[in-house]
């Protein structure tokens, strides 16, 4: 029964091959605020199940949680697709809450792990449903040239990448050094495995950056974002960074 019940868990916090069924939802919610709902609901009942499994998670899906972590972020290196990479780059991120459960984050710490990385990826999916409506298209290539013709756009997308990617400051950056600084002495080979994931997430994320924001604007004309949204931008990284210094204090 507490196999059961974490196999079902898998499928939450995705592990490959049931880290498919998330995917395959999260492509064919093609609305922004059902992408937003997605992200923000689809770990839960996970953590949930894990909380209520009482033992002790073995190594082996500990191991199997790396490996669908680190397949999708080699994954996200070949993705162009904003979308797709989303849904990987949440894929590979969730897959990890299986290393901080095995650490023993109790059910709040495992919560804060979660949004960590998923409030950043609902940023990111705002400015993709945006882009789909201006250029019938999130595609990195086919969208190009921001900084020329929507600079507050570029800024905002290269503020929202870094904070995906777990640069200092924001959440995702403690998460990750947190399940490194509590796994680096028992298991050093799961330490690296998250440092591999990590610059996995960067080298995708900065790649996907230099097309989207250099290089020659697109054909087609677009306004850039408005000041009102810029502004709403800012306050949303502002809460992510004081997030981030929170969480540094808790689990650091």
């Amino acid at each position: 029964m507490q196999s059961m019940t974490l196999l079902i868990a898998g499928f939450f916090l995705p592990l490959f091959p049931m880290s498919i069924v998330f995917n395959f939802v999260f492509q064919r919610a093609s609305a922004a605020w059902l992408r937003v709902i997605v992200l923000l609901v689809w770990p839960l009942p996970g953590l949930w199940l894990i909380e209520n499994a009482s033992p002790q998670l073995v190594d082996a899906l500990v191991l199997w949680a790396l490996f669908t972590s680190i397949l999708y972020g080699f994954r996200t290196v070949v993705v162009k697709e904003l979308g797709i990479w989303t849904g990987f780059i949440a894929t590979s991120a969730w897959s990890l809450l299986w290393v901080a459960a095995y650490l023993g984050a109790n059910i709040d710490a495992l919560i804060m792990h979660a949004f960590a990385f998923s409030l950043p990826l609902v940023l990111l999916a705002i400015l993709v449903a945006r882009l789909e409506r201006q250029y019938e298209s999130a595609y990195a290539g086919v969208v190009t040239g921001l900084a020329q013709e929507q600079p507050r756009m570029a800024g905002i997308f290269v503020v929202v990448m870094l904070a995906i990617i777990g640069s200092p400051l924001f959440p995702s950056f403690f998460s990750l050094l947190s399940n490194i600084n509590n796994v680096v002495m028992i298991m050093p080979s799961i330490a690296l495995a998250i440092v591999l994931v990590w610059l996995l997430w960067s080298w995708s994320g900065i790649r996907l950056l230099q097309e989207l924001v250099v290089g020659d604007p697109a054909v087609t004309q677009c306004d850039d974002i408005s000041q009102s949204m810029t502004i709403m931008f800012c306050i949303s990284f502002f809460i992510l960074v004081a997030g981030g210094l929170y969480m540094s204090e808790v689990l650091l």
